[in-house]
């Protein structure tokens, strides 16, 4: 039976067990288990040093595990773990001597590029770019747009489809870094009204999630429309983080499992053009 802790950060989870060595904000020590299961989905795990160890005295036994500290954590937490101190053959410092244009500044950058982001949400086209320019009647939820706009944080069609845009964040395996997707997620008519209200407002953070349906596209995936996710709102000035359910999509299993620092590579190349990413 499954059996689960209270944890400050991620809630009630289910318990696991790793070695203390992995605990904090360690960074590529190695994540050593046996395969997880359908009904050992969090099996105990170890660094590198401990392993050592284990395969010293042929696997976990009394001598062995006299030589080691197990500690409990939530399965939130075991991931986090996880992801932090997994161990690739290609690491992000690989990507150091990459040179790249931003498209934003025009400046040449050098070493990874983390972040991509996307101007509308993939429903919007020209028709409603010139209805937002001739600027109709603004709806009853609105005082200061119309019932079609496009502005680099919000976007509304014909008073009938609403959008928001936020990040969606790639834990990237062995470090502390994520990589980042710019995306446009849809709203319920009554949440986007309260995000328009609350645009400036310092307590805007402590809104509950806002469910929503990605709504953006990304061309390195396959089809990526309707994914579900909730919106997490921030302080002012700061875009919503989306947390993508769970699912066997690929963008969801690098959201929740990490993305590897290869293929951030291969984005990079798939999104800049050669002579700038060589």
């Amino acid at each position: 039976m499954v059996e689960n802790i209270q944890c400050g950060t991620h809630g009630e989870r289910e318990k696991a067990y790793v070695c203390a060595h992995l605990l904090g904000d360690t960074l590529g020590l190695g994540f050593n288990r046996k395969e997880p299961t359908r009904d050992e989905p969090f099996p105990d795990a170890w660094c590198d040093d401990c392993e050592l160890i284990r395969a010293a005295h042929d696997g976990w036994n009394e001598e062995s595990e006299k030589l080691t500290n197990i500690s409990l954590l939530c399965s939130g937490c075991y991931e986090r773990v996880r992801i932090r101190n997994t161990r690739t053959s290609f690491k992000l410092e690989d990507l150091a001597d990459l040179r790249w244009k931003c498209g934003s500044c025009e400046e040449w950058h050098k070493g990874p590029c983390l972040d991509f982001g996307h101007v509308s949400p993939h429903y919007w086209n020209k028709e409603h770019e010139k209805s937002g320019r001739s600027a109709g009647l603004a709806p009853s939820w609105s005082e200061n747009h119309g019932k079609t706009f496009l502005n680099e944080d919000y976007c509304a069609i014909e008073d009938e489809n609403f959008f928001v845009r936020g990040i969606i964040q790639l834990p990237i395996l062995g470090t502390a870094e994520h990589f980042c997707w710019g995306v446009w997620g849809s709203l319920s008519r009554e949440n986007f009204k309260t995000l328009l209200e609350k645009d400036e407002d310092a307590k805007r953070d402590e809104l509950p999630p806002m469910f929503s349906w990605l709504s953006t596209q990304i061309s390195e995936y396959p089809d990526t429309l309707n994914l579900e996710m909730y919106a997490h709102i921030q302080k002012p000035g700061w875009r919503p983080i989306f947390e993508l359910e769970p699912s066997n999509h690929p963008l969801a299993q690098e959201f929740h499992k990490g993305i590897t620092a290869e293929r951030v590579k291969e984005i990079m190349l798939s999104r800049l053009p050669e002579n700038q990413a060589g």
